[in-house]
């Protein structure tokens, strides 16, 4: 008896960078494809806590359950940098 092999995928897929061809290189399609995906993923609204909150433009967020609309990351609503501003200043408001 004679084992046959399965041919697998050639490639990976590209996800939302695919439109870019060959293009750019593979790491940068990658990095696009990431970017993209975090961006279109439903977020928590800082309001009322759901994950409503979808991207209107560059840096404008809004809820679509509570109607809040907000400045965020181009990307993503809360970055790393804003977090921690946001800690340091409720340490310092709490220290006085």
């Amino acid at each position: 008896m004679v084992k046959k092999h399965k041919k697998g995928k050639k490639g990976k897929v590209t996800k939302s960078a695919g439109r870019f061809g060959v293009r750019y290189g593979r790491k940068i399609r990658k990095m696009v494809a990431d970017i993209e995906e975090q961006t279109r993923a439903a977020h928590k609204c800082p309001r009322c806590g759901r994950n409503s909150v979808r991207r209107k433009g560059t840096g404008i967020w809004h809820c679509s359950r509570c109607g809040y609309t907000f400045a965020g990351g181009t990307y993503i609503p809360q970055t790393p940098a804003g977090i921690a501003i946001e800690r340091a200043i409720k340490r310092e408001a709490g220290g006085e």
